[in-house]
Parts: C-alpha cells; sequence; structure tokens
C-alpha cells in the first residue's frame, strides 16, 4: 500500500504554515480489507437502503446485513453506504471547528487557487469550499472537488455544488424519535446538494457510540434523489454509473481515514489563532 502523489502546490500555497498538514501528511489508499470490499464489485440490491425508506439507517443498536458497499439501484439512481469507526481518542469538537475553518479563507489565499484549508482533509481531489453567505450555512455550502481519486488530474475541473442541511424531523423523523436517538447518544445530519448542470444527491449521516470504543459512523448517499418541502424527489438527470459510485465510496474512505490522522494536530495549531491566519 503506497501513498498517493498529490498535485502540488501552488508557490503562494507552499509559503503559508498550513502547507505542512499536506506536505508533511501522506494520504493513503484504503486498508487492504476495505480494498478487498471495493474491488469485489457492487453489493446486493436487496441490501440497499430505497430513498423513500432512507431513515431505516437510524438504528440505536444492530447492524444491517451489508454496512459499506455500493450499487445500482433498479430506478437508475445509485447508492453507497460507508462504515468506519473513529479512533478512541476522537473528539467530536475538533470536526466541529474544522467544518467552521475550512469554509473561511485565510488572509493570504489568492483567488483562483482554491482554498488550501479543503485541500488538507483530501489533497487528491479536493479545491474550494466556503458557506454561501460567508458566514454559516444557513444559505448553504458551495463547493468544488473530483471524484475520481486523482485520475483527472486537475481538481478545479470538478462541477461546482451547493449543500443543504436539512431537519430531519421535517423529513418524518418524528419528535419521540429524535429524543430517543439523542438519549443514546446517537446523532445525525443530512444534507441535499444540487450541481452546476443536471443532478442532485440526498447525503445522512449517523453516529452513534461502539461498542469497542470510539464512535462508529455509518453514512449513505443516494445519487439521484434530493429533498425539498418535506418531500424525497427523484432526478432522474442525474448522472452515476458503478464506476462512479466505487470512486465516491473509496474517496469518502480515504478522506474520512485521513481526518483522523490529520486533524487533532491541525486544531492544536490553529484553535487560538484568528480565523483568517495562514
Amino acid at each position: 500500500m503506497s501513498d498517493y502523489r498529490l498535485p502540488e502546490l501552488s508557490p503562494a500555497e507552499k509559503r503559508m504554515p498550513a502547507a505542512r498538514f499536506i506536505t508533511g501528511s501522506p494520504l493513503c489508499p484504503p486498508s487492504p480489507l476495505l480494498q478487498q470490499i471495493l474491488d469485489a464489485g457492487p453489493m446486493e440490491v436487496k441490501d440497499a437502503i430505497p430513498a423513500e425508506n432512507w431513515l431505516d439507517l437510524l438504528q440505536i443498536h444492530g447492524y444491517r446485513d451489508t454496512v459499506y458497499g455500493y450499487t445500482m439501484m433498479p430506478d437508475g439512481s445509485g447508492f453507497y453506504i460507508e462504515y468506519s469507526v473513529s479512533p478512541v481518542t476522537w473528539q467530536g469538537k475538533w470536526r466541529r471547528w474544522y467544518g467552521t475553518w475550512y469554509n473561511r479563507y485565510s488572509k493570504s489565499m489568492v483567488p483562483g487557487e482554491g482554498n488550501l484549508r479543503y485541500k488538507i482533509w483530501n489533497p487528491l481531489d479536493h479545491w474550494d469550499h466556503k458557506f454561501v453567505n460567508g458566514e454559516n450555512d444557513r444559505d448553504g455550502v458551495w463547493s468544488v472537488e473530483t471524484l475520481d481519486l486523482g485520475a483527472g488530474g486537475d481538481p478545479s475541473k470538478g462541477i461546482p455544488a451547493v449543500s443543504h442541511s436539512i431537519d430531519l424531523r421535517e423529513y418524518g423523523l418524528s419528535e419521540e424519535r429524535y429524543q430517543e436517538l439523542l438519549a443514546a447518544d446517537c446523532r445525525a445530519e443530512a444534507c441535499w446538494e444540487e450541481f452546476e448542470g443536471p443532478g442532485h444527491h440526498l447525503v445522512l449521516r449517523f453516529s452513534r457510540p461502539c461498542p469497542l470504543g470510539g464512535r462508529e459512523s455509518i453514512n449513505c448517499e443516494w445519487i439521484g434523489y434530493y429533498a425539498k418541502d418535506g418531500r424525497i424527489l427523484r432526478d432522474e438527470e442525474t448522472p452515476v454509473d458503478e464506476t462512479y459510485l466505487k470512486n465516491v465510496l473509496t474517496h469518502n474512505t480515504i478522506e474520512r481515514a485521513h481526518l483522523y490522522q490529520v486533524l487533532p494536530d491541525l486544531y492544536e495549531a490553529y484553535k487560538d489563532l484568528p480565523m483568517d491566519a495562514d
């Protein structure tokens, strides 16, 4: 298992102190076990969650027959499910801080060169990320990335997208069930994404305490669906195939493991600095 060869940073980026979290932190492929699952091909369709039943993911106990895999669905949409476990030492405050930090630009970032803070997470595919309104995610989060694991060689050529947060209680999650999840220390968050050109994605992320320590995350995405006015809607124009699904799941697997590696030191270095510090 060898590290990925990463895109070259610009001269301005190389001068920023944060660049060391890219140049000094190798980006590694999935573990051999996960790569074996990916290479085995699509999961069984019967083990996928139909978009209309998306809240079935929110289980306090137990596991689905398949918790890591991808497949095309009978209606032409795509689905994947991703399972992971955080280190026992992982702190949620790190990720919450990073969610704000990488959606802001530092003072020396050059327009047109992307967002170095976002590139730290996955320099192979990430290019740019920011709050639409410049302050928070209330009006959506804009991003540019590729999902081809560097095959295109230029993350700036990714298709721009805007992600919108979802209140699950407006989409079928009862208040009673919501409180049950909170009492069990389970967390769920969702969003839908719209792309320039055709395309919508629906995302549901779920985490809970892992019996062996740390937290386990079970995240799903429905390629070709989105949420609006309390309804889950189909977008048949959304491009998707098995290669795309495998690439997305691989991309997410890589960046999750990399964030576990790099974020503790990144947080300590920047948590007390001004938000625009390089």
